[in-house]
C-alpha cells in the first residue's frame, strides 16, 4: 500500500481517506483476549485505525533485556489489528507520556549519570550520546515489529517535545517552595483561572506572524533518520502542544493535540468558548507548513484522574456524549482529516507502572470503559462516523469558503470538490433557532454542533445527527458471583523483628552511605516499595528523614513514625518535599544493638514532561546525627515482589500462622508492618464474554496492594481515594479455575483495617 499526503489528507493508493483512529493501551489490557475485544468494538464504532503507544519501560525493565512475549507480544497484537481490517498508527517514543512512570522511559536510564533524557536541558537541546545509544537500541528492537506491516499508515517520533523544556523558565527552588506551601491543587486552581487562561490564550495567538516558525532539532532529525533506516516508509509525524509555538519541523507531518475540557470542578457547558481553541489551528498550521493535512493525534476521548480526584464516573458524565461530539466536529471545522481519540479504550495501570498523578484505574471516561463497556459517548462516535462515511472522500479535501455568516452560531463553511459543509454551533445550554435556508433541523439543541451538507444546486443532502442523550453505561448481567466470605489473615513483615536474619538482603555500599545516595534508583530497585533495615548500637542521636512518597519507620519493631510526602499531585515539576523530624522521646532503645526499619513506597517517577523524572524516590535524605548505621535493603512490599509489573509467587511469601477472619477486620497490635488477607474463589457458570468483574472495597484504613493470582492489579488508598472499584482483567482472572485474591494492607496506624470486599459486575 502506498501512503502519500498533501495539504488535505492522507492518500492510500491514490484514494483520499478520513483517518478515524482510537488509542489502545495494550499495556493496560494484560491479555490478548482483551485486545481482540477492544479492536472489534473500535471497528464497530466506525473507526478505521488503531493507535498504539509502545512503552519502552514495559518491554525493558533491565538494560539490554527486552521482553516481547505473553502480554507483551507485539506480533500477536499487530496480527489482530490487521485481521480486523484496521490501519495501524505506531508511536514508539522513545518518550510517550501516557501517565506512566517516566513517560515510558526505563528507570534504569537514571543509573547512568551521563544520560540526559530526550537530549533536553534547561537551555535547550543538549546531545546525550548515552541516551541516543540506548534509544537506538530500543528502536532497533521495536520498530521492526511494525515497520513491514501492510496496514501501517503513520509513525510518530517523540511526544509533545519542545525546546526549551516546559516550565524551565521558573526557578526549581521557587516551584518546590510553592508546591510545599500551597500544594498543586491550589496552584492548579490559579493556573486554571479565567484570567490565566486568557493570558495563555493571548500568548498562544501571538507568533503566527513571527518570522521564525517552528523548531529544528538534531535530536528529532536523528530519531527520524533511525526510523527510516529501520525500514519505515510511511509518513512520520510529531504531536505538538501549541498551534503557534514550539512546533517540531523535522518530520513529514505536523500534528497537534487538543483537550478542550480538563477542569472538572465546573461544567464546561457554562463556558461558551470551550471549543474556540480549534479556531486558530488551521492558520497556525498554514503559517508553519501549507502542504500539511490537519491532524489531531490526541483528540480528547476523555481525561485522566488522580489520587483524591473526581473519579471516572464523574468525568465520563461531565464530558458527556456532547463533549466528544463537539470536539470531533470542531476538529473537522478546522480542516482535520486525521484524528485519533486519546484514549478510546480505558484500562488498568497494573503493577507500579503509573506516574504519581494517577491511580490504578485508567478508565479515562473513554468511549470504551476500563471494563469494556460502551455507552452514550461510544454511540456519539459511532453515529457521527456513520454520517461521515458517504462524504469521506469529498470531506477529505476542503477549503474555507469566504461567505457571510448566517448568524452568531455560524462557525465556518467549507467547500469540497462536490459539496459544501456548513458548521453551526449552539454554545449555550438552551435551544437556539437559526436562520437556515431550510426548516429541517433549524433549531439547535443545547451545545449542538451541526454539520449541514449541501450538494449540487445547494440542495441539502444531510444534517449531522445529534449525539445521544447521556445515560450511564449499562452494567452487564453475567450471572451469580461468589461471596468472598472466607479470608485468612497473617503478618508478612518478619523483618520488623530485631532478630530477623537479613543476610540475604543487599547491603547499601559504603560509597552510597558517604554520598547519602539511598534512593531507589541509586540502589537499582526503581519501582514500588523498598525496605531499609539498619542496625546501630546505643541510643539514636536523631532521626531526620525525607522519604518519597509514603513511609513508615520502626525501631526494634515499634512504629515511631509514618507520613506521606505527596504534595505534587500533578506529577510534573518539583515534589515540594521536606525533611521531617521523627520524635524519639519515649522510644525504648537498647544500650547494645538496635534495629531501625524504614519502608517507603514510590508512587512512581514523574512522567518527565518537564524533565523531572530524576526526582528521587525512596530515602532522599537521612540524618541520624553521630549515630552510625549499617544498612541493608530489598525491594517489594512482599518478599519475592520485584520490578515495575510484579507477579508474586505467593507460595514463597513470608507469613505468620494464618487465622480465619471475617471482614471488616481491623487490628491494633500484631501483626505489624503488613497484614495479609487472602481468599480463593471460583467463577463457575460466569461467561467472560458478557462483561467484566470488579473487586469492590468498602472503606477501610491503610494503604493496600491488591493481587489477583499473583498479579498486582490495584493500589488502594482509602484515605486519599477515589478508587474503590478495581477491575479484575480477564486473562489474569481465570473463569474455569480457582482464583487467588490477596490484599496486603500496610499498617501505618493503630486503626489499620480492611472493609468488606465483594465481587460485582464492572
Amino acid at each position: 500500500m502506498q501512503v502519500e499526503f498533501d495539504r488535505y489528507s492522507l492518500k492510500l493508493d491514490g484514494a483520499r481517506i478520513l483517518v478515524r483512529s482510537g488509542s489502545l493501551h495494550y499495556f493496560r489490557l494484560p491479555d490478548a483476549s482483551l485486545w481482540r475485544d477492544r479492536i472489534a468494538k473500535m471497528k464497530q464504532a466506525g473507526l478505521n485505525a488503531v493507535d498504539l503507544y509502545y512503552p519502552w519501560n514495559y518491554h525493558s525493565e533491565l538494560p539490554g533485556e527486552y521482553d516481547f512475549s505473553g502480554v507483551r507480544d507485539l506480533d500477536r497484537l499487530h496480527d489482530l489489528i490487521e485481521e480486523a481490517g484496521m490501519y495501524l498508527i505506531a508511536r514508539p517514543g522513545p518518550y510517550i507520556c501516557a501517565e506512566i512512570d517516566m513517560g515510558g522511559l526505563p528507570a534504569w536510564l537514571i543509573s547512568n549519570g551521563k544520560v540526559l533524557s530526550r537530549c533536553r536541558s534547561e537551555l535547550g537541546f543538549a546531545y546525550s550520546r548515552d541516551f541516543m545509544q540506548a534509544t537506538h537500541e530500543w528502536f532497533s528492537r521495536v520498530v521492526p515489529t511494525f515497520a513491514g506491516r501492510s496496514n501501517l499508515i503513520l509513525v510518530q517520533i517523540e511526544n509533545e517535545y519542545t525546546l526549551p523544556a516546559p516550565l524551565s523558565n521558573v526557578p526549581h527552588d521557587l516551584m518546590d517552595l510553592l508546591v510545599r506551601w500551597f500544594g498543586t491543587r491550589r496552584l492548579g486552581a490559579v493556573i486554571r483561572s479565567r484570567w490565566m487562561r486568557r493570558l495563555l490564550r493571548t500568548a498562544d495567538t501571538q507568533g503566527i506572524d513571527d518570522r521564525q516558525r517552528g523548531q529544528a532539532s538534531p535530536y528529532m532529525r536523528e530519531l527520524y533518520d533511525k526510523v527510516r533506516e529501520l525500514g519505515v516508509g510511511v509518513p512520520i509525524f510529531h504531536n505538538d502542544l501549541s498551534p503557534t509555538r514550539g512546533r517540531q519541523m523535522d518530520v513529514d507531518i505536523l500534528a497537534l493535540d487538543r483537550y478542550p475540557v480538563t477542569d472538572f470542578t465546573r461544567d464546561w457547558r457554562a463556558n461558551p468558548s470551550t471549543f474556540d481553541s480549534f479556531r486558530r489551528d488551521e492558520a497556525g498550521l498554514d503559517a508553519h507548513r501549507r502542504d500539511n493535512p490537519g491532524f489531531y493525534p490526541e483528540l480528547q476521548g476523555g481525561w485522566y484522574d488522580g489520587w483524591g480526584g473526581a473519579g471516572y464516573g464523574r468525568i465520563r458524565e461531565q464530558l458527556g456524549s456532547d463533549g466528544i461530539d463537539n470536539a470531533t466536529k470542531a476538529a473537522l471545522a478546522a480542516r482535520a482529516t486525521l484524528w485519533n481519540y486519546y484514549v478510546f479504550c480505558g484500562g488498568v495501570t497494573w503493577g507500579y507502572m503509573g506516574s504519581p498523578d494517577v491511580y490504578s484505574s485508567y478508565d479515562y471516561g473513554a468511549p470504551i470503559s476500563e471494563a469494556g463497556r460502551v455507552g452514550a459517548r461510544y454511540e456519539a462516535v459511532r453515529s457521527l462516523n456513520e454520517f461521515l462515511q458517504p462524504f469521506e472522500e469529498d470531506l477529505a479535501c476542503t477549503e474555507v469558503e469566504d461567505v457571510p455568516a448566517w448568524c452568531g452560531e455560524h462557525v465556518v463553511t467549507r467547500q469540497g470538490p462536490k459539496r459544501r459543509y456548513v458548521f453551526l454551533r449552539n454554545a449555550s445550554q438552551t435551544p437556539v433557532q437559526v436562520p437556515t435556508p431550510e426548516a429541517e433541523r433549524s433549531e439547535l439543541a443545547p451545545w449542538e454542533t451541526q454539520i449541514r451538507v449541501y450538494g449540487e444546486g445547494q440542495v441539502l443532502e444531510a444534517v449531522s445527527p445529534r449525539p445521544p442523550d447521556w445515560t450511564e453505561p449499562r452494567v452487564p448481567e453475567i450471572g451469580p458471583l461468589p461471596a468472598l466470605e472466607r479470608w485468612s489473615f497473617s503478618g508478612s513483615s518478619p523483618q520488623l523483628d530485631p532478630s530477623f536474619d537479613d543476610s540475604a538482603w543487599s547491603e547499601v555500599p559504603d560509597a552510597n552511605l558517604r554520598l547519602g545516595a539511598m534512593d531507589i534508583d541509586d540502589l537499582g530497585v526503581h519501582y514500588g516499595f523498598i525496605w531499609y533495615r539498619g542496625t546501630f548500637h546505643g541510643p539514636l542521636d536523631r532521626l531526620l528523614l525525607d522519604a518519597r512518597h509514603c513511609w513508615a519507620a520502626w525501631i526494634n519493631g515499634i512504629r515511631v513514625g509514618a507520613d506521606d510526602q505527596f504534595r505534587n499531585t500533578l506529577g510534573v515539576g518539583p515534589d515540594g518535599a521536606r525533611t521531617q523530624r521523627i520524635p524519639l522521646a519515649g522510644v525504648a532503645m537498647n544500650e547494645g544493638r538496635n534495629v531501625l526499619v524504614i519502608a517507603v513506597e514510590s508512587l512512581g517517577h514523574n512522567k518527565g514532561f518537564a524533565d523531572d523524572s530524576r526526582n528521587p524516590r525512596g530515602i532522599v535524605k537521612l540524618d541520624t546525627g553521630s549515630t552510625r548505621i549499617g544498612w541493608r535493603f530489598r525491594g517489594g512490599l512482599l518478599r519475592g515482589e520485584s520490578g515495575m509489573t510484579p507477579v508474586v509467587a505467593f507460595e514463597g511469601v513470608a507469613r505468620t500462622t494464618p487465622v480465619d477472619v471475617a471482614l471488616p477486620h481491623g487490628w491494633s497490635e500484631e501483626p505489624r508492618g503488613v497484614g495479609l488477607f487472602e481468599t480463593t474463589f471460583r467463577l463457575d457458570g460466569v461467561d467472560p464474554q458478557k462483561g467484566a468483574i470488579a473487586a469492590v472495597f468498602d472503606p477501610g484504613r491503610g494503604k493496600a496492594n491488591l493481587y489477583l493470582n499473583g498479579w498486582l492489579v490495584g493500589r488502594y488508598w482509602p484515605e486519599r481515594g477515589p478508587q474503590q472499584r478495581f477491575v479484575l482483567p480477564w486473562g489474569v482472572l481465570r473463569p474455569d479455575e480457582e482464583n487467588h485474591l490477596a490484599v496486603a494492607v500496610w499498617k501505618r496506624s493503630d486503626r489499620a483495617a480492611l472493609g468488606h470486599v465483594r465481587l460485582e459486575p464492572a
